[in-house]
């Protein structure tokens, strides 16, 4: 039997569990082309939400979803929607190309087949095309599209753009004004810097509802656990409070347990035996990470790592032998290169398990 406890990837179909409710929440706004703001720490499972979502309406609906976590320019993000609206259509080559003709006018596509998985790949040509115009054979291909039946249309990391151009925002309100069968979902796992971009002064201001995804609750994750383990309600809490609700990691170590011990009943020793395993596994890379940043950023990220209330008192200060000044600065850089995160002005490492490494090789 395949492991039932993915963690490398989207968990769909029979592997996912414990978010009905906001699937059901979710469906309904798709229902009617409404739009979703959706964001939580990393890690928590919103882009196996999504996947989930869009597989339960397969049939019924185009759907359509985009990662732009790594674009570098907002012609890579213009680029990424081309490339993945084109993905939309099926068929053989010539029908491929005959259906890429009718939905864009001014873009061209190279298409290429992977030999040994059949899989289709297009590059999208764009010279001589500006960022708009890109936009706009987009949403024109997109409206086209919408009219023959509904699409959800995903954009994960969207945060992502308020980095590249202050328009962009502006530059989708004016096309997610129009009537089309389109429902827009907008993922993001930074919650301060997606919910800036539809606060009231922004141009995306109240169009898209908001939902905050938490973790998963214990009584989800014992309903499916225990299909293939001996586990109680205890350990569970034990196994999520060690996780901070990381739903991957908690996958992983799920995993662990499965091929080591699904014929015993689970135990926290067992749980700390599996965390440890993934921490060494993980722990030359880690070195290699920190090993990259300057001697305060260090400091800084130790001092994160211990899980100190006051970071800026005195006591903390001089048991780290680093000014308040060096402090700030270094938690801003380690910020800017994403290693850690802010809020409610509370500092934190989002990679659970590069908190646990942190707490356990650098906090003896």
């Amino acid at each position: 039997m395949i492991n039932p406890f993915y963690y490398e990837g989207f968990a769909i179909q029979e592997q996912f569990y414990g978010r009905e409710s906001e699937l059901e929440k979710i469906q309904k706004l798709v229902n009617h082309s409404n739009n979703l703001l959706l964001y939580s720490k990393r890690r928590m499972g919103k882009s196996s939400l999504i996947k989930e979502l869009m597989h339960r309406n397969r049939d019924q609906c185009y759907t359509i979803y985009c990662d732009i976590f790594d674009i570098a320019s907002k012609e890579e993000f213009a680029s990424i929607l081309l490339k993945s609206l084109a993905k939309t259509h099926r068929g053989d080559i010539k029908t491929i190309i005959s259906n890429l003709k009718k939905y864009f006018k001014r873009v061209t596509f190279g298409i290429s087949v992977d030999p040994n998985t059949a899989k289709i790949s297009y590059t999208p040509r764009l010279e001589g095309l500006s960022f708009e115009e890109m936009i706009e054979e987009f949403f024109e291909g997109l409206f086209l599209l919408s009219k023959e039946k509904r699409v959800i249309f995903a954009i994960d990391e969207f945060q992502q753009i308020a980095l590249l151009d202050t328009k962009i925002d502006a530059l989708l309100r004016k096309y997610m004004q129009e009537p089309y069968n389109v429902s827009y979902i907008f993922a993001g796992s930074k919650r301060h810097s997606i919910t800036s971009l539809f606060t009231y002064s922004a141009p995306l201001y109240e169009m898209a509802t908001h939902m905050e995804l938490g973790g998963l609750d214990g009584k989800s994750v014992l309903a499916y656990a225990s299909k293939y383990l001996s586990i109680n309600e205890g350990t569970v809490e034990y196994l999520l409070a060690l996780c901070d609700h990381d739903t991957k990691l908690m996958q992983h170590i799920l995993h662990i347990l499965y091929n080591n011990q699904k014929e015993s009943t689970i135990t926290p020793i067992m749980i700390d035996e599996a965390l440890e395993e993934i921490i060494g596994d993980k722990s030359s890379s880690y070195t290699l990470l920190y090993d990259t940043f300057s001697l305060t950023q260090k400091k800084g990220f130790k001092i994160i790592t211990a899980s100190i209330e006051s970071i800026f008192s005195l006591d903390t200060l001089k048991a780290y032998n680093i000014q308040k000044a060096s402090l700030a600065s270094a938690l801003k850089q380690l910020y800017t290169k994403e290693i850690i995160d802010k809020e409610d002005d509370k500092w934190f490492v989002p990679d659970r398990t590069l908190e646990l490494w942190g707490k356990r090789m650098l906090n003896r």
